[in-house]
């Protein structure tokens, strides 16, 4: 081969290489080229030709042409694959080459009809085009003849909205007219709906006042509302007078008739202006000038009936009490009447018609203030409270909403009644409690006690004796004097511990707390107590001094004490705090600052802080000082410091010559020390044994002869067993103390025991018999109970221990 042979078959070999090859083919070529190589190997023409004689017999005469031909180049191989191609192709392929001729003329036939189908898309086109064109041109037709339409519609609206505002404008004139015409009738269907119209125009034209003329045309509205106005208040004032001229001022009950007729009429025209109320306050004045005018004509009928009515109670000569209670009665009758007739013309309570209720409600207090300023009787003061508050404005006012008026003139009646009772509450405390002198039957003690105590016990024997012939206890018990009562804890209680029998100022004092506790409010309650309790204790303690001079101080103390114990039991029930604050001035800073600037009166022009004037000013100041005053601990402190006083003189009493000679031990050792002496008590004369057995037995003697009337003292003024009890027990505890001190003082002098046994001092076991034996109260000591007053307890614990 040559060269360019060469390079031939080494390009062919790089036209399929797998790296940059020359001839590189796509897929479907591979494909193709697998394909036509699957079916040259199935055929294998090549080799049948030469190798195989039985499947294809060649032309005896063109195989050894064949054979002899050599393929030396790449173009005798073309050739000679070209003819080989050709014999295969006409022997096998011929079938398929007439197919694709079909095909080919196929193919042609539907390129003609796909060149038709382009001619009539373009025809198509041109079709859109047009309609396109034309649809256009309609909708821009439609178009222009919507707008025209709604040109039509909003000159249509804005030619009714002309109309309507020009009917404002137009009616204004009409209505003016009707107004001023003699036969209106503001009662008519016209009349409501002209108020309706003038309602409307003045509405639409306080919102367009820009509209040319319009607040030309608002004038006339509001001229014509005023006018309308006018006639309807002149229709009603009509109505009331004509409809109640022959009235006569005493008929109440042809009063309420008549005006009920004449309101029926008036009615409809009312609604019109209550129906309005809400729309301008024009209205308001309005419905207040008819309220008026009704309220005018009341006034005619009314006024003089009811002052010539309550005048003849004053003047009849009843009683305060019955005149109070039968005028407010009438008054919130009236008051009743009043508001039912009001509401048969009227829906909306007015200003105007309760002045009207205030002044009709007025004559009660303008009759009933000049008796009560000048009104004396505490009694009389306290039941007009009481009918006041409870059955006026307890029972009838808070429970009607309707006589709301009338209470707030009885409240300022009860004010001024309050107020007058009050100021006398304050001279009673003065006069008859803290100025009261006690007549000599006030403070004759034990007496009167002693003779309420026979009364009463031959009152309860004549209860048993009638007890004993009937056997019947409860009629008895029925009968009995209300004077006696029976005891909680059992037995009857004396006599002289009912009210009647207490001492005047301290009966005065809780029946006046009593009476001031339902009329006042709980601030000035508390500060009337506080008031009447300490004058009535500094009345007490005057007294139980008198009894104390004319009788013995043990009657003085136990007075006391009696009074004392009933002030704070009969104080208990009182639901409110008897503590009040007292504010005073503390002028000791003042004091000081003052005698300050005297000392530095060379100093009250200094031009520097040291200045005396400035300093009396800023240190001078007087201070507020806030005191808690409570009644109760007050009661409860002063009785603690009168039974202590009551216990320490009854023992004092009782053990005094044992006293005296403790007392004269005290001062020998007391002089002993002051002077540097040995105290040698035994060798003294009142130290001698015969001297202190003597001491003994007074002392000894007066507990037997004087401890049981100190307890029938104690049993006649306090009547009450438990009490006595805790009286007595510290009274026997200071005796047992002294005798304790006698024995130890013995002992300790080195007493010997026939000088003791000279001397009989008893033991604690023996006294404690010995007061046993003489006291009222020892057959209660294992059943005694808890104490009304305790002497070492508190004040809050000893009232609980009390009730």
């Amino acid at each position: 081969m040559s060269n360019k042979t060469v390079r031939i078959s080494d390009k062919l070999i790089q036209w399929e290489a797998e790296k940059n090859p020359l001839a590189p083919l796509c897929s479907s070529q591979i494909n193709a080229y697998l394909s036509l190589s699957e079916y040259l190997g199935n055929t294998d023409f090549i080799s049948s030709d030469i190798n195989d004689s039985n499947e294809e017999k060649l032309d005896e005469k063109e195989e050894p042409q064949i054979l002899k031909e050599n393929i030396e180049t790449a173009e005798d191989f073309y050739k000679f694959y070209n003819d080989i191609a050709q014999k295969w192709m006409s022997a096998e392929i011929k079938p398929c080459i007439q197919l694709a001729n079909e095909l080919r003329n196929q193919l042609d036939e539907w390129n003609t009809m796909i060149s038709k189908m382009n001619e009539c898309m373009q025809l198509i086109d041109t079709l859109e085009e047009k309609y396109s064109e034309v649809s256009k041109k309609t909708n821009s037709l439609y178009l222009a003849g919507e707008e025209l339409h709604t040109d039509q519609t909003s000159l249509s609206k804005i030619c009714s909205e002309i109309n309507e505002r020009l009917s404002i404008f137009n009616a204004v004139n009409s209505i003016q007219l009707k107004l001023d015409s003699p036969s209106f009738i503001v009662t008519s269907e016209m009349f409501a709906n002209m108020m309706t119209s003038i309602d409307n125009g003045i509405q639409y034209l306080n919102t367009h006042t820009s509209y040319r003329e319009s607040n030309r045309y608002l004038a006339l509205y509001v001229n014509a509302r005023y006018k309308a106005l006018s006639l309807v208040q002149t229709y009603i004032s009509q109505c009331l007078q004509t409809g109640t001229e022959s009235l006569d001022s005493t008929e109440f009950i042809a009063h309420y008739g008549k005006f009920q007729a004449i309101a029926k009429k008036i009615r409809p025209v009312l609604e019109l202006i209550e129906n309005r109320m809400d729309l301008d306050p024009v209205y308001s004045a309005s419905l207040d000038d008819c309220v008026l005018a009704y309220v005018t004509r009341r006034k005619v009928l009314l006024g003089t009936s009811i002052t010539s009515m309550l005048s003849n109670y004053t003047s009849s000569g009843s009683d305060y009490c019955s005149t109070l209670r039968s005028s407010c009665k009438i008054l919130i009758q009236l008051t009743h009447d009043e508001n039912r007739l009001y509401q048969c013309f009227f829906t909306i309570k007015c200003s105007v018609f309760r002045e009207y209720l205030e002044a009709v409600c007025m004559h009660l207090y303008d009759m009933l203030r000049p008796l009560v300023i000048h009104m004396k009787h505490f009694e009389t003061l306290v039941e007009l409270c009481t009918i006041l508050r409870i059955e006026i404005l307890q029972d009838y006012v808070y429970e009607d909403a309707s006589l709301e008026v009338f209470g707030s003139v009885a409240e300022l009646l009860l004010q001024d009644i309050q107020e007058r009772l009050v100021f006398r509450a304050h001279l009673y405390f003065f006069t008859d409690i803290s100025e009261y002198k006690p007549s000599p039957g006030d403070i004759a003690y034990p007496e009167k006690l002693k003779q309420m105590e026979a009364i009463a016990e031959e009152m309860q024997y004549r209860q048993l004796t009638r007890y004993d012939s009937t056997g019947s206890l409860v009629s008895s018990v029925s009968e009995a004097p209300s004077v006696m009562s029976k005891q909680s804890v059992g037995g009857w209680t004396s006599a002289a511990d009912l009210h009647g029998m207490w001492y005047p100022p301290v009966r005065r004092t809780l029946m006046c707390l009593s009476r001031l506790y339902r009329c006042v409010d709980k601030t000035i309650f508390q500060s009337l107590s506080q008031e009447a309790v300490a004058l009535c204790l500094k009345n007490i303690h005057q007294a139980a001094l008198i009894i104390s001079q004319k009788k013995t101080p043990t009657d003085g103390s136990l007075f006391e004490i009696k009074h004392l114990l009933i002030i704070r039991e009969q104080i208990a029930p009182f639901q409110v705090d008897f503590t009040i604050k007292e504010l005073n001035l503390d002028f000791r800073k003042m004091k000081n600052a003052a005698w300050g600037l005297i000392q530095k009166h060379d100093k009250m022009f200094a031009l520097n802080s040291s200045n005396s004037i400035i300093e009396f000013l800023l240190e001078g100041t007087p201070v507020v000082l806030e005191n808690s005053v409570d009644s109760r601990r007050l009661v409860d402190q002063t009785l603690k410091e009168s039974c202590q006083t009551f216990i320490n003189n009854s023992s004092n009493t009782l053990v005094s010559p044992l006293t005296m000679f403790l007392d004269e031990v005290q001062k020998y050792i007391k002089w002993c020390n002051m002077q540097g002496l040995p105290a040698i008590v035994k060798q003294q004369e009142f130290a001698q044994p015969k001297a202190i057995q003597e001491k003994v037995q007074d002392t000894l003697v007066k507990i037997t002869k004087d401890l049981p009337l100190f307890l029938q003292s104690m049993a006649l003024y306090l009547a009450n067993a438990d009490t006595q009890f805790v009286l007595y027990r510290p009274i026997k505890n200071n005796i047992l103390h002294i005798f304790t001190r006698i024995q130890q003082f013995l002992t300790t002098n080195s007493y010997s025991e026939e000088e003791q046994q000279l001397i009989a001092c008893p033991t604690s076991e023996q006294l404690s018999i010995l007061l046993s034996t003489s006291s009222l109260v020892s057959t209660k000591s294992n059943s005694r109970k808890t104490s009304a007053i305790s002497i070492n307890e508190d004040p809050a614990e000893t009232n609980e221990n009390f009730k």
